[in-house]
């Protein structure tokens, strides 16, 4: 390992990224467990629930004082169109090439629902990852995705 993977404690870098994985979107959890299964079509990437919308699994990473991040790997509510056109390139080799927008469908803590319901675009930047999360015309979103955050207040 070269000093340039080491953060200035010691500690190698991708050692440093905090993974943190929604189970399912927000306005999901507050359906009851019948009622979910009852009208749930998808997997761990993508999903359809009747009556509640459509969602890809996209990531937002973070960057955090000290060397640190934390990426999220949350829910993007979609167009039903565009969770078909997900469904159709996910495995195929177009898939690098896939965009998508739609509305954050996680309160991210620590900004909470402030994020709820943001518009974001996301792009695929490795064919092995769900998209990525790149940019927002929601002012605190875009702050999420382009500032440094103090660790202490996104890790806690």
């Amino acid at each position: 390992m070269t000093d340039s993977a080491l953060c200035a404690c010691g500690a190698p870098l991708d050692e440093r990224d905090r993974q943190i994985r929604f189970r399912l979107p927000d306005p999901v959890l507050a359906l009851d467990p019948a009622e979910l299964e009852a009208g749930r079509w998808g997997n761990d990437v993508m999903m359809a629930v009747e009556n509640v919308g459509t969602f890809v699994r996209c990531l937002l990473p973070v960057r955090l004082s000290h060397g640190f991040s934390a990426t999220f790997a949350l829910w993007l509510g979609v167009h039903p169109a565009d969770l078909q056109a997900a469904y159709d390139v996910w495995t195929a080799p177009e898939y690098i090439d896939f965009e998508l927008s739609g509305f954050v469908a996680n309160a991210i803590e620590p900004w909470g629902a402030d994020l709820l319901a943001a518009p974001a675009r996301a792009v695929v930047k490795d064919p092995e990852h769900v998209p990525y999360i790149v940019e927002s015309s929601h002012d605190l979103l875009a702050q999420v995705i382009t500032e440094e955050w103090p660790h202490h207040e996104v890790i806690r």
